[in-house]
């Protein structure tokens, strides 16, 4: 079975946008990859998405969506296979949104590798907002369930970090299985 975890941000302080745009780098990081975006320097990646929101009007809105992708070890069993299942999952994205990538090794009882990815939740090609409704996230659940044909069980949670609070609400989780892929 894979997961697919979907947080989103409300009241994203400085300090931790900074955080964020430095963990696809931490020490499990086996790959960074950007679309749009500075993967090789989060200082310059956190300019990128401050300055795409700000153009737009939207700097006072969340800045991003994160998805993280937790695979089988049988559907991807080194980095190179969850990178191209990765790439896969959120190909309609890259054309506008920016996109920061972290694909992490850490051995857990069924997986390998995950992957943390941040999108922009500013469409840089004429600023509307992407939202983490049911439609968006139930979109990406079924394409991870259809490329790797496996189960897949999509978490979503939702953090309020406005006025110096952490509040987490009780995630959501739904099953996805795989549609028949015709040959």
């Amino acid at each position: 079975m894979e997961i697919i975890k979907i947080k989103t941000y409300t009241g994203c302080t400085d300090d931790y946008f900074e955080n964020i745009v430095r963990y696809p780098s931490n020490e499990d990081s086996v790959a960074v990859r950007g679309y749009g975006v500075d993967c090789s320097d989060p200082a310059n990646a956190k300019r990128q998405f401050e300055s795409i929101a700000k153009y737009y009007g939207n700097e006072e809105k969340n800045p991003f969506i994160q998805y993280i992708l937790s695979f089988s070890r049988e559907t991807a069993p080194d980095a190179e296979s969850t990178m191209s299942i990765t790439e896969r999952v959120i190909e309609p994205m890259k054309s506008n949104h920016m996109l920061l990538i972290g694909e992490h090794e850490k051995h857990r009882a069924d997986s390998y590798y995950h992957s943390h990815i941040y999108a922009s939740t500013t469409d840089i090609k004429n600023g509307k907002m992407l939202h983490s409704t049911n439609k968006t996230n139930f979109e990406i659940a079924q394409r991870l369930a259809d490329t790797t044909q496996q189960e897949t069980l999509l978490v979503i949670e939702k953090t309020d970090h406005s006025n110096d609070s952490n509040n987490t609400s009780k995630p959501y989780e739904k099953m996805f299985k795989p549609r028949k892929i015709k040959e």
